[in-house]
């Protein structure tokens, strides 16, 4: 996803950065609930869509209570290697320094993170299936009270480093409220393969003013071990990034994490540019609006009866 810049030639993007920042300015976790409640009301006011009425499932109730929620694994070996076979020949960004675009056979040397383009992971073979499968879609919702838009949808390598990267791969939190995301490693993830790392509770936490970074030792000491995730490639979990969270260096082999975000509201930070979908799988527009472009293969009824996991 790109970034926002106060260098932006474009004023409306500017002003949503602005916004983005003074929106931090609330740390409260109560006026920050409040913020959220009048949210869903406006949407459902606005637009008449609504969660599910149904009482609050144990997911849901374990999620809210530890900010975690394991889904085991929601694709398949399979599936994962026909994922990996798909991208291979495509382009990486890295995520810092110059840039510089390379496939995952040709990784420069120091290259940390590298991002897939929207455009390729979109039309990834079982991603946009995933993304919208009904389950995954009734869970969010029911998470954050409304109708989930998917504000986020990325495939992330992450590469042995002698210089990690400081921003994911050290103890920090997200701002966004009412959002929920779900990882999906589409790689093998051992202790030595940049496991996800999260501090149970913390996402209830006041929120500090400035987003910060948190040393290993005070995370430690104040909350213990936390929970790292390892698993085979199709192993999935749902976290609430307002919680503690980083992922761990690489001492071993290459990781691709997929990340897929459910907000009530667009992300400030991020600048969206829709890209066509040539899929077969019918996607729902409002839920897809910020990565799908409007199209012939934009459905509001998206298939009830995807196969592609079980929650």
């Amino acid at each position: 996803m790109k970034y926002i810049s106060m260098r932006s030639s474009s004023s409306y993007a500017r002003l949503k950065l602005m916004a983005y920042y003074l929106q931090r300015l609330t740390t409260s976790r109560r006026l920050r609930h409040a913020a959220t409640l009048t949210t869903i009301a406006c949407l459902r006011a606005l637009r008449g869509r609504a969660a599910s009425s149904g009482g609050l499932s144990e997911s849901v109730v374990a999620l809210r209570e530890t900010g975690y929620l394991p889904l085991g694994r929601l694709l398949s070996g399979q599936q994962c290697d026909e994922i990996l076979a798909h991208m291979r020949s495509k382009r990486i960004k890295a995520t810092r320094g110059s840039g510089e675009s390379f496939t995952v056979d040709a990784v420069p040397p120091g290259t940390s993170t590298g991002d897939h383009e929207l455009e390729h992971v979109v039309n990834c073979l079982h991603i946009m299936e995933l993304a919208n499968h009904p389950a995954l879609l009734a869970l969010a919702a029911s998470y954050i009270g409304y109708t989930p838009t998917i504000t986020l949808l990325g495939m992330r390598w992450s590469f042995p480093d002698d210089r990690p990267d400081v921003d994911v791969q050290g103890f920090h939190r997200d701002s966004e409220a009412g959002s929920v995301k779900l990882m999906v490693y589409l790689t093998e993830v051992d202790m030595d393969a940049g496991p996800h790392h999260y501090v149970p509770g913390t996402h209830r936490d006041r929120m500090p003013l400035r987003m910060q970074r948190y040393a290993d030792a005070d995370i430690a000491r104040l909350h213990g071990a936390g929970i790292v995730v390892t698993g085979a490639a199709g192993t999935a979990f749902l976290i609430d990034t307002k919680g503690i969270h980083k992922g761990m260096p690489l001492a071993g082999r290459a990781r691709l994490l997929l990340g897929i975000q459910y907000s009530l509201l667009p992300c400030l930070v991020y600048e969206y540019e829709p890209v066509a979908y040539r899929g077969a799988a019918a996607v729902d527009p409002y839920v897809n609006r910020l990565m799908v472009a409007a199209g012939p293969l934009i459905d509001e009824a998206y298939d009830e009866d995807c196969t592609t996991a079980q929650v």
